[in-house]
């Protein structure tokens, strides 16, 4: 039910709890916490985010004699502006149909407003510098194990036709934005510079292309 109505934990009760971890937790938790609440978030670009993620989800047919579908037939069931999305839905917790209210200009503004009172925000590849300055707040050891759950890549990223690259960021211009805009914040203040014109009316084109690539995952499976 998060995708309709938030990622919520109504009547959850922490008490005794020491820590929690998730690619879900919501803002909701805050309340019930004790202590300060340092947020801390790591971004990727789309182009890259969709590669790793193809990646992943097929990942588990290395071993056979399966193959991934096309990359362009795959991206195709995947929703538009997934990190914007995701942020807003499960950690924000707008639901559905309240997330369709947001325009991707609205979506960037909205986040960027935030992110601002975030401890840390940056790229994914600032992950190492993220956890060793969180450790080093929290007097644990600084290094951590690194780990890749996928392995195997069936697809890398020169392996991708330039025109469906320029496809993928014309498409996910709202997280293209913040990406661009915030991958080198990491302990500092907000952007200076303003924020890039993004379409403010494509709140019926999220809402057709979520249908519509729900159709398509359905049928690819």
């Amino acid at each position: 039910m998060r995708n309709i109505i938030g990622n919520r934990y109504k009547g959850l009760e922490m008490t005794g709890i020491r820590a929690v971890s998730g690619h879900s937790l919501s803002i909701s938790l805050k309340p019930q916490a004790e202590g300060e609440i340092r947020e801390s978030v790591l971004l990727r670009d789309p182009l890259g985010y969709f590669l790793s993620f193809y990646n992943y989800r097929w990942a588990r047919h290395a071993a056979g004699d399966a193959k991934p579908p096309d990359f362009s037939l795959w991206y195709r069931t995947q929703r538009r502006n997934p990190i914007t999305r995701f942020l807003l839905n499960r950690y924000f917790e707008h639901g559905i149909p309240a997330l369709y209210r947001f325009s991707s200009q609205g979506r960037l503004a909205w986040l960027e407003q935030r992110l601002a009172q975030f401890h840390f925000v940056g790229s994914y590849r600032y992950t190492g510098e993220m956890i060793a300055g969180i450790s080093r707040e929290l007097g644990l050891p600084e290094e951590a194990e690194r780990a890749n759950v996928t392995p195997v890549r069936h697809l890398t990223a020169d392996q991708i036709p330039e025109p469906l690259r320029l496809q993928i960021l014309e498409e996910n211009a709202a997280d293209q934005a913040l990406y661009d805009r915030w991958a080198e914040r990491l302990w500092q203040g907000a952007p200076k510079n303003p924020p890039p014109s993004l379409p403010s009316l494509d709140q019926p084109r999220y809402a057709l292309a979520d249908s519509l690539g729900g159709i398509a995952k359905k049928l690819l499976r």
